[in-house]
């Protein structure tokens, strides 16, 4: 998300992690089957990049963001500018789907964030979420290594590297998403990274007194880490 003022040509087209569009593009068909028509918000947007692709696969997207970054690779007359830390400026029920990727770590109060997801999203609706994978073996080996996760390196002003705020890790995610009412449907990473003998001898014991669902190779392994929930 971004979350200060950029000169034209300064915003990357694609801020994401290597392979998190494409694994969120798959997980979206998959989930919506036929999703010509259906009404996607697509926040945080970005230079509209994930928009364009969404919109290409026929489905019906608006694009949010807190600022009108240029250049902006989706059509600009669907660009909604909101801050994502107070309400969402849509109706009830308003999209068949939301799409939010690596922008709830950028917010004040991740837990009022999914709720306004679920809010604007129809009963039967899907929320797609990505968001950096602090459960991870890498960024655990940060954190003993340097203190912070990856991702999240403390600066001397008190916050932290490209506007983060909150690691959001698996066991928030699923008391959060029951709280809000949504189904947990599908976890899966934007790519199994980093997998070798060594890693996978240690997997047993380093999460063998973690929950049974956090002792698979999700969330172990991956950069970033997606979240599919449905709305009861």
């Amino acid at each position: 998300m971004n979350t200060g003022k950029n000169e034209p040509g300064s915003w990357s087209a694609h801020a994401a992690a290597p392979n998190t569009h494409n694994r969120m593009l798959e997980l979206v068909t998959t989930h919506l089957g036929a999703p010509q028509g259906l009404r996607v918000c697509d926040l945080p947007c970005g230079a509209g990049s994930f928009s364009r692709r969404l919109g290409d696969a026929g489905m019906d997207v608006t694009s949010v963001d807190i600022e009108a970054v240029s250049p902006f690779y989706f059509d600009e007359s669907k660009r909604v500018l909101a801050d994502a830390n107070f309400a969402l400026p849509f109706e009830d029920g308003q999209f068949d789907a939301m799409v939010t990727i690596e922008g709830i770590e950028h917010l004040e109060n991740p837990s009022f964030f999914l709720r306004e997801c679920a809010r604007v999203v129809r009963k039967g609706g899907w929320i797609f979420l990505s968001t950096p994978n602090v459960d991870s073996f890498r960024s655990r080996k940060y954190v003993f290594g340097r203190g912070h996760h990856r991702y999240f390196t403390p600066r001397e002003d008190g916050s932290k590297d490209s506007g983060h705020v909150h690691p959001i890790d698996m066991c928030f995610m699923r008391q959060a998403a029951a709280k809000t009412g949504l189904s947990w449907v599908e976890t899966s990473v934007n790519k199994i990274v980093g997998r070798s003998m060594f890693k996978e001898f240690l997997r047993p014991w380093m999460t063998r007194k973690l929950p049974s669902y956090m002792q698979g190779e999700i969330p172990f392994y991956g950069d970033v880490i997606m979240y599919v929930l449905r709305k009861d």
